[in-house]
């Protein structure tokens, strides 16, 4: 079953994700993680399996088959409505060019291109890679309880910016997957407290884009939680992805990673949650940036001084279409708040005519007070979510888009954009991806920003387009990934 067949029957992206990845791993496998589940879980995911048909099969030989055609066999004869999950061992190829199109940066930095070539067992990953006009590799290799991860890709956390390479990522990140994000140099060697991957993994580490001294890391089973830390430098990092079905009534998830020294981290945290009975749901952002900080070199960037943003919003929604929102921001002597209400004039099976009022208030070099009223198309059911509509504010208008919808296949399909008459005072609140591990809501103040993502197992496409406020000239971003197994 797909990521998009679980997502179908109610499971967040993230659960989504993980039941998809742990299909794949084969049935007997599939079987032995339920029963690691809880009792809740388990029931619900058995009564998802029989709804399609699905029979958790073991063959009788004990063995795996003999060629792939008895498996297709094998697989026909449970009933199951799609073909049989990958072999655990595969090869693979990728690839990913980028283009940032704009005069606001030297040409190296505008392209950037990479191949991947790689083989992924039960218990080994390698990949050699070609990005921009570097060669690298890197070795992913678990010999029973003892693990190591050399090179540029594959480390034993699953931290996003954890030596991130500042001009590539993966759209393929997840459980299982051959293409994890793109690291600079790193070392790991540690120990697992279980044979397969869901134990407890601690060890020490080498990176020096993150500590110029060796330093210590630990992930939980499932790689819900994680953290480093280099003693010399004071250097860490903390890692948080976690869901929570039935906590008090309520069922929430948590994402969130930070980086730094404890009196100077960047980071962010993300939560929601969600009570279905009461038709009410709630979810937040909190986070600190400093000129992309998290995507650099951090043992660079840890004693820098300059103006940071910390930027928190909250959000409340009840039946969809009523929401109650506020968002306070401060860099440097720039602070920036705000609160709002959504109230639906229309609303039915086919959507809600929505009345927006937001209040804006900034203070610090500048002084500004407005409040800006909209009115907005929505439609909001499961995962797909479509907003159109507009606001005015001190006589200047904003339009506003918002289009997200789960395809076939495991696809996810989202366009976002926002347009701004020109000097527009104050920054706009702006919604990044539904779908990404990330905050939610920034603040930009750009005369126009419009986004597209399509992102599924195989093939990715990100592009965006904007304006800035003081030039004519447009930005071009384009990002294109393909994965390919065999």
């Amino acid at each position: 079953m797909t990521t998009q067949t679980w997502m179908k029957e109610g499971f967040s992206l993230r659960e989504s994700i993980q039941l998809a990845s742990e299909f794949q791993k084969g049935k007997e496998e599939f079987r032995k993680w339920i029963q690691k589940r809880q009792k809740k879980e388990q029931g619900r995911i058995h009564i998802i399996l029989k709804k399609h048909n699905i029979l958790l099969y073991v063959e009788q030989s004990g063995g795996r088959p003999h060629n792939k055609k008895q498996s297709k066999e094998n697989w026909k004869n449970t009933g199951a409505s799609e073909m049989p999950p990958p072999e655990k061992d595969y090869f693979f190829i990728g690839g990913s060019y980028q283009n940032l199109d704009t005069r606001f940066l030297p040409k190296s930095e505008k392209n950037h291109s990479g191949f991947y070539l790689g083989k992924k067992g039960e218990d080994h990953k390698i990949i050699l890679e070609k990005r921009d006009e570097n060669f690298s590799g890197s070795v992913s290799y678990q010999f029973s309880y003892l693990q190591t991860h050399l090179g540029n890709r594959y480390k034993p956390i699953p931290h996003f910016y954890f030596a991130k390479d500042p001009d590539f990522y993966s759209a393929f990140d997840r459980a299982g997957s051959p293409l994890t994000q793109p690291i600079l140099n790193s070392y790991f060697l540690g120990i697992n407290s279980k044979k397969k991957e869901t134990g407890h993994k601690f060890g020490l580490y080498h990176s020096q884009t993150v500590s110029l001294e060796p330093g210590v890391y630990y992930a939980s089973p499932n790689q819900s939680y994680s953290l480093t830390w280099a003693p010399y430098s004071r250097i860490g990092s903390i890692y948080i992805n976690d869901s929570y079905k039935n906590l008090l009534g309520w069922d929430s998830s948590l994402q969130g990673e930070a980086m730094g020294r404890t009196d100077q981290f960047y980071g962010f945290l993300y939560a929601r949650s969600e009570k279905k009975s009461w038709d009410l749901g709630a979810d937040g952002t909190l986070y600190r940036d400093y000129n992309g900080a998290l995507s650099l070199p951090m043992q660079n960037m840890v004693d820098q001084t300059g103006v940071r943003q910390d930027l928190q919003f909250g959000r409340l929604r009840w039946k969809k279409f009523f929401v109650l929102e506020g968002l306070q921001s401060k860099e440097g002597l720039r602070y920036e708040s705000g609160f709002g209400g959504h109230v639906p004039l229309l609303f039915g099976d086919w959507g809600a005519v929505v009345f927006r009022y937001r209040d804006y208030t900034e203070e610090g070099f500048n002084k500004f007070h407005a409040a800006g009223r909209g009115l907005f198309y929505e439609f909001r059911k499961d995962k797909n979510t479509i907003s159109i509509g507009g606001e005015v504010r001190a006589g200047k208008q904003q339009l506003e888009t918002k289009l997200s919808f789960p395809l076939q296949q495991g696809y996810l399909l989202e366009i976002s954009g926002i347009y701004r008459d020109k000097k527009m005072e104050m920054r706009s609140w702006f919604e990044n991806w539904s779908y990404a591990a990330d905050y939610n809501v920034n603040l930009m103040e750009r005369n126009e920003l419009w986004k597209l993502k399509l992102v599924g197992p195989e093939f990715s496409l990100n592009l965006s387009l904007s304006q800035k406020t003081e030039t004519v000239t447009y930005i071009y971003y384009a990002n294109l990934q393909f994965l390919l197994r065999f």
